[in-house]
């Protein structure tokens, strides 16, 4: 394990996603060690918005949900704890099998700082503007809020369409083109390829012609 990542997500659609290289003395660390400097990076990137009010941190480090109730043995622990102090958050174990999302995020090809899909405007508001000119998306979203999920796979969650488990994204060439330049062009994609980059981008969104 050379870097450390985070997902930052809304109502459980990811905003951003940021990782991190590890310097040579942290890769010698252990996977506990590791993980924690995951959670205190993480905080540090999005305490402006973390510190407003509650917030879940969810890690498939199980030993990490009971660090609020663990003596603290080690300067190092305490020292990383007061990073935490005075925010109100709460940890939870989620399986690494059932977060498809920062599973799919974090195969990163270059363990380097980034942050994909992220910018002024997160990118379920950028999806949910897209909407807007696309007739079928219209359609959709008239049909779906009578019956969802529909015959052919598609719901409504938050106002956003979904075939399946992926985001609907709208006819929008603009935005189509920088979720696949995030998954392709960018340290997280690590320019591994049109396969690789297709498959990655199919985990999480859907729209026609997307092969």
């Amino acid at each position: 394990m050379t870097g450390v990542g985070a997902v930052l997500s809304q109502n459980g659609h990811p905003v951003a996603f940021y990782s991190k290289a590890l310097g040579v003395n942290n890769q010698k660390l252990s996977i506990y060690e590791k993980e924690f400097i995951a959670i205190l990076m993480a905080v540090d990137k999005w305490r402006c918005y973390l510190q407003r009010g509650q917030f879940v941190i969810k890690t498939d480090h199980k030993s990490l949900c009971h660090l609020q109730d663990q003596t603290l043995s080690t300067d190092w622990q305490k020292k990383a704890m007061t990073k935490l102090a005075g925010l109100q958050f709460k940890l939870q174990y989620k399986k690494g099998s059932k977060n498809k999302v920062a599973d799919a995020l974090s195969r990163v090809g270059h363990a380097m700082e980034c942050s994909a899909i992220s910018g002024a405007t997160p990118i379920w508001l950028q999806v949910l503007n897209s909407y807007t000119t696309d007739v079928t998306a219209q359609q959709l979203l008239t049909e779906l809020a009578v019956v969802s999920p529909n015959a052919a796979g598609f719901s409504l969650q938050h106002g956003l369409i979904y075939k399946g488990t992926t985001l609907w994204v709208g006819n929008n060439t603009a935005l189509r083109t920088k979720i696949i330049a995030a998954f392709h062009s960018t340290a997280v994609g690590g320019h591994s390829g049109v396969q690789a980059s297709y498959q990655r981008v199919k985990k999480l969104f859907f729209w026609p012609g997307l092969k």
